[in-house]
């Protein structure tokens, strides 16, 4: 069945580390964008869990957030760059004697100096943590799935019906060109023999003539190859792989198709058809741009 691009899916568990919540969302996106948000010391994981993650979803911008609820408190300690050090004490010095300043180059204005002392967590080993971690993630993005499922099924059943109206319209341009197609003939034959009333007219190519302006007008090729798309994309509501890009291009073929017979049919009631059929075409691309 088809899956949308929106969704969303949490899951949580205890680990060694505390308790993890990972949350899990996904909207509508032209091709795969994964964002991981992490704590530091488990930024490690980033790339396994972007692996995880597009084994399951192949387009949508997915954003993934893990929290950690640490049963303890957090070691973490200071590091001094001392080369940073010295290089600031020099201009400071420099810019002290340059400008004839009276104040002193103390600790107190270095310590104020950008990047000079860091925080770091003390993290320890955190690799065998990973496979802790990895069933809650896995739980997160099941659960985004099946929501993304739920409202797959009910894209399905909208694009459905609109599949279904679509095909009322071509079967009615199937029944109703013929008789407008004789008539149209008909109409040609009676104004081309009076416009030649009279002349010498060689019967060969008047019907040569003929021939050709019926090839002109006639849209039987572009009703049946819109039909053989259409079948296809109804083909497409039912398969498990991503099938978005596929609905898209076959849209695209279909309105083509739709183009060429508003081109070349001159008549009022079929040309609305194909106004409705055109209508109908535009409601479900707007949908298919959420479909995976």
């Amino acid at each position: 069945m088809l899956k949308s691009m929106t969704g969303y899916g949490r899951s949580e568990g205890e680990t060694s580390l505390g308790k993890v919540f990972i949350e899990s969302r996904s909207v509508n996106h032209r091709y795969s964008d994964i964002n991981i948000k992490l704590p530091k010391r488990l930024s490690l994981f980033e790339n396994r869990m972007k692996e995880v993650i597009r084994s399951q979803s192949s387009r949508g911008r997915i954003d993934v957030s893990l929290k950690l609820e640490s049963g303890g408190e957090e070691k973490v300690y200071l590091s001094i760059d001392y080369d940073l050090a010295k290089q600031y004490y020099r201009i400071f010095q420099e810019l002290k004697d340059k400008l004839k300043l009276k104040d002193e180059v103390t600790l107190t204005l270095l310590a104020g100096a950008k990047d000079l002392i860091t925080v770091k967590e003390e993290t320890g080993e955190m690799e065998p943590y990973w496979e802790e971690i990895l069933p809650i993630l896995k739980q997160s993005l099941k659960n985004m799935e099946e929501m993304k499922r739920l409202e797959g099924e009910s894209l399905a059943r909208d694009l459905q019906s609109r599949l279904d109206l679509i095909d009322q319209q071509l079967q009615a341009i199937k029944q109703q060109f013929p008789s407008r197609l004789q008539t149209s003939l008909q109409r040609f034959h009676e104004r081309l023999r009076s416009l030649l009333e009279g002349v010498d007219v060689d019967p060969l190519r008047f019907q040569q003539e003929v021939v050709f302006l019926t090839e002109r007008i006639d849209i039987t090729e572009e009703i049946v190859r819109a039909e053989s798309h259409l079948t296809q994309f109804t083909a497409l509501l039912a398969r498990e792989e991503p099938v978005g890009r596929k609905m898209d291009f076959l849209l695209q073929e279909i309105h083509r198709e739709m183009n060429t017979v508003s081109a070349k049919v001159n008549d009022a009631e079929i040309s609305q058809r194909v106004v409705e059929v055109k209508s109908e075409l535009e409601k479900i691309r707007e949908q298919v741009q959420n479909i995976e």
